[in-house]
């Protein structure tokens, strides 16, 4: 069996089923050995798309324009796929991206053949090589969660991030390492993982025996904060490492409704972005950093300030709610609308 094939990849959708199909098809076309869609109960009859596609039914890949030179996207043909090697789980309740998450990896866990995990954003693409790349990384016995060189899905695809991000421990706030820069630019692998504390959740590689360490995802985030969380639990035993060559396409805040038009510019986070991720933090605080519960509760008034008055409402009263003790765990909003106007 190839190493690439010894990988089962996880990948949560919400109501974004082509998106979703297109990444596990990216996936499979890399030769990965078995891709589950988690659907988090989406209510726009997206498994009955993805089992269709399956079926023959019409379904057109989306592959990065112009992509980089020996980096382009290979789709698996949906329909001619061996049986079991694409699979949709439909969960009854949107639990959340780390509820997905893991009802993927208990399944893929109890596979056989399959020793390497990779959890791929549903707006994510993998390039040709990547699983290779990852499983090359994965051999060192100390590498933790491995994270990709993850670029912008329009040309000139732009570095979003070399590996993941370095965290601040008192603002609790990530820095994407090298955003804005370009692949020809990447630093050497060791500089790199000196400073990653945990991997870009746009695509994470991590071996089965992970599991057993660190256990799965904490399921009281409903959304960010999973990757920093998930990587300390791993402790000193297993570092997060970065695969260079493991170049991953993808599609900023296509999931989330969140808006970045350039790599390294500050994006436009839709109310449920800005929600969940304040209310992560308050949750990652108050596990890891308990003294700095309540700052991390302050900042997020100041930030909710910070929105009214740059006339974004909509937000404001997000970040606001989550803030407060005992917010919902689910997006207390409509969400009718993403952004102010």
């Amino acid at each position: 069996m190839s190493l690439s094939a010894r990988f089962g990849a996880v990948i949560v959708n919400y109501r974004c089923a082509p998106l979703a199909l297109d990444a596990a098809l990216s996936f499979l076309g890399d030769g990965g050995g078995r891709a589950v869609i988690v659907d988090n109960a989406s209510d726009d009859g997206s498994p009955d798309y993805i089992e269709a596609a399956m079926r023959g039914g019409a379904h057109a890949p989306e592959s990065p324009p112009d992509p980089l030179p020996g980096r382009a996207v290979r789709f698996a043909d949906p329909a001619r796929l061996a049986p079991g090697r694409l699979s949709v789980l439909r969960s009854k309740t949107n639990g959340g991206f780390a509820a997905g998450c893991n009802a993927g990896l208990r399944l893929l866990a109890a596979a056989p053949k399959i020793d390497r995990l990779l959890l791929l954003n549903p707006d994510a693409l993998l390039a040709q090589g990547a699983l290779l790349a990852f499983a090359g990384r994965l051999m060192d016995d100390s590498a933790g969660l491995c994270g990709a060189s993850v670029v912008a899905f329009d040309a000139p695809h732009r570095v979003q991030a070399f590996g993941g991000a370095a965290f601040d421990a008192v603002l609790m706030t990530g820095r994407n390492i090298g955003e804005g820069e370009t692949l020809a630019q990447a630093p050497d692998r060791r500089s790199i993982e000196a400073r990653l504390d945990y991997p870009l959740g746009a695509a994470i590689a991590l071996r089965k025996d992970y599991l057993s360490r660190a256990g799965y995802l904490d399921e009281r985030y409903f959304l960010y904060y999973e990757e920093i969380d998930w990587a300390r639990a791993g402790g000193g035993a297993y570092r997060p490492v970065w695969a260079p060559e493991a170049v991953v396409y993808h599609r900023y805040g296509a999931a989330s409704k969140s808006e970045r038009r350039v790599a390294g510019e500050s994006s436009q986070r839709s109310p449920l972005s800005d929600y969940h991720m304040t209310r992560s933090r308050v949750l990652f605080a108050a596990k890891w950093r308990p003294p700095l519960a309540p700052l991390a509760m302050l900042a997020g008034g100041a930030q909710a300030a910070r929105r009214y008055l740059r006339g974004r409402p909509r937000n404001g009263a997000a970040v606001l709610r989550a803030s407060l003790p005992g917010s919902p765990r689910r997006f207390p909003f409509s969400t009718a609308a993403h952004t102010d106007d």
